[in-house]
C-alpha cells in the first residue's frame, strides 16, 4: 500500500507542478481512485502528504489546489533568500567537479532553450531552471537545507514566476547562474553566496512588478504554474 500511494503521490505531484489542475480546483478522493483505478485509501494518503506540501488545502473526502496571497509569496522569496544563498556557499566548499561540469552543462542547456523559438521553450527553461537548483543544493550535502528548501523549489508559485519574464530578463537569469557557477567552481563561498542572493532578490523583484501590474492588492495571485521560475 505504501508503494501505490508513493506512486500516487509522484503522479498527482507532477500534476500540480504541470498546472493540469488549476488554482482553487476541487480534488475528490472517488474522482480520482477511479481515474486511476485504485481504492480511495491510498489517494487518501498520497492527498494528505500534498497538504502538508502546501500543494493543496484539506477538504471533504478531498482537497483543494492550494491559492497564493502575496504574502504567501513574499514570504516563500524570503524563506529561499535566507536558505538558498546558504546552499550556495556550502556548495562551494562541498561540490563535486562532476556536479559542477553538469551545472555548466544546464547553463548551456538554458541559454540554448532561451533563444529558442520552439514552442516548449518555456516549460523547456522551466525544467533546467528547477534541475540547476535542486543540483546546487544536492551539492551543499547538508540533509536537513535540503529537507527545508525542497518544497520551496518545487512550489507551483515559484515555477510559474517566469511566465512574465522578458527574453532579457531570462537571459539575465542565464548569466546569474553562470555567476553562481563560477564560484562555486572558484571554491569560492562568500561570492556564491552573494551571487544567489542577488539572483533571488532579482527573481522577487521581477515577480512583484508583474503582482502590483496585473492583480488586486487583495486578491489571490495566480500566476501560470507551468511556466518556469526563479
Amino acid at each position: 500500500m505504501a508503494k501505490l500511494s508513493d506512486t500516487l503521490y509522484a503522479d498527482l505531484r507532477r500534476r500540480l507542478m504541470s498546472g493540469y489542475y488549476t488554482p482553487g480546483a476541487r480534488l475528490r478522493e472517488e474522482h480520482i481512485a477511479e481515474e486511476m483505478k485504485v481504492s480511495r485509501t491510498p489517494v487518501r494518503a498520497a492527498l494528505q502528504r500534498l497538504v502538508e506540501d502546501g500543494l493543496l488545502v484539506a477538504a471533504a473526502r478531498g482537497a483543494t489546489v492550494a491559492e497564493w496571497t502575496r504574502w504567501d509569496v513574499a514570504e516563500v522569496f524570503e524563506l529561499r533568500m535566507l536558505l538558498e544563498p546558504h546552499a550556495a556557499g556550502l556548495a562551494a566548499e562541498r561540490a563535486t567537479p562532476e556536479q559542477v561540469a553538469e551545472m555548466e552543462a544546464l547553463n548551456d542547456e538554458m541559454l540554448d532553450w532561451v533563444k529558442s523559438r520552439k514552442d516548449d521553450r518555456l516549460a523547456r527553461i522551466q525544467a533546467v531552471n528547477n534541475r540547476f537548483h535542486h543540483l546546487l543544493v544536492e551539492a551543499a550535502r547538508s540533509g536537513r537545507l535540503k529537507a527545508m528548501l525542497q518544497n520551496f523549489l518545487d512550489m507551483p508559485i515559484m515555477i510559474g514566476s517566469f511566465y512574465f519574464y522578458t527574453e532579457q530578463d531570462m537571459l539575465n537569469s542565464v548569466e546569474h547562474h553562470r555567476q553562481v557557477t563560477q564560484a562555486i567552481q572558484r571554491r569560492d563561498r562568500r561570492h556564491a553566496e552573494q551571487a544567489m542572493a542577488f539572483h533571488l532578490r532579482a527573481s522577487f523583484l521581477r515577480f512583484e512588478m508583474q503582482r502590483v501590474a496585473s492583480a488586486p492588492e487583495d486578491a489571490a495571485l495566480s500566476v501560470r504554474p507551468d511556466s518556469p521560475g526563479a
